[in-house]
């Protein structure tokens, strides 16, 4: 069974916020050039392709998805404090694991890309 999450309310993309209509990852306007917002968008832009994209995800697997870019993004900080030589908290860095895996259980699994049947792989053949 197949199911396909369809918009709380009837009003057209136009009459929803930026962040609930998908043309902005951030409540505000956030510059989109540091390293921190392009990881971020990486991350839930992945993270939302396993799923089957925004429109297949639940309300809460998408909420899930920001939570867990967000903190795949602190998780990358901690990682280049620790490559560059700083001493980093084993303890913060096992609790952003934690929750990480915590936000992933809450999206679900990834959905299972499409593999193609006898024809179409036939079909793709070069003669």
């Amino acid at each position: 069974m197949s199911f396909q999450a369809q918009p709380a309310s009837p009003r057209s993309p136009k009459q929803r916020s930026a962040l609930a209509n998908g043309s902005r990852p951030f409540l505000v306007t956030v510059p989109g050039s540091t390293e921190a917002a392009r990881h971020y968008k990486s991350v839930l832009d992945e993270v939302e392709a396993e799923r089957g994209g925004k429109a297949a995800m639940s309300v809460t697997a998408r909420e899930a998805a920001r939570a867990y870019a967000g903190l795949a993004v602190e998780l990358a900080k901690l990682h280049a404090a620790m490559a560059g030589g700083q001493n980093v908290d084993a303890e913060a860095l096992g609790q952003i694991g934690d929750r990480m895996d915590r936000q992933a259980r809450r999206m679900g699994p990834p959905k299972a890309p499409e593999r193609p049947g006898v024809r179409e792989r036939y079909a793709r053949r070069p003669a």
